[in-house]
């Protein structure tokens, strides 16, 4: 579709439907495999490529979607653990005491 619009609709259509639904599930990235987020890495650099060719690219947030990847899923663990958000209480684990070992490790 990049012919079809201008910068500000390419850069417009990125956020809203690329980058948005990338980041929606972000846990669930979380726990893909290495090649799978490779694949992701890459329809992110495509985007970015195709905006900033357009001449967009000025004014374009080219951050790597797993520095996004990462900052969002702390985000939540911190609005989980600290924040203790009623909606992501689910996600909240019980503390576990490390047990000190006695004797020779195995």
């Amino acid at each position: 579709m990049s012919w079809l619009l201008d910068n500000q609709g390419l850069e417009i259509l990125y956020k809203a439907q690329v980058r948005s639904s990338m980041e929606y599930a972000c846990l669930g990235w979380g726990g893909a495999a290495n090649k799978h987020l490779a694949l992701l890495d890459k329809v992110q650099g495509r985007a970015v490529r195709l905006i900033r060719d357009s001449g967009a690219g000025r004014n374009h947030d080219s951050t790597a979607f797993s520095t996004a990847r990462d900052v969002a899923g702390l985000t939540v663990m911190y609005k989980v653990h600290q924040q203790r958000v009623p909606h992501l209480h689910t996600l909240r684990q019980p503390l576990r005491r490390a047990r000190l070992l006695q004797g020779p490790l195995p």
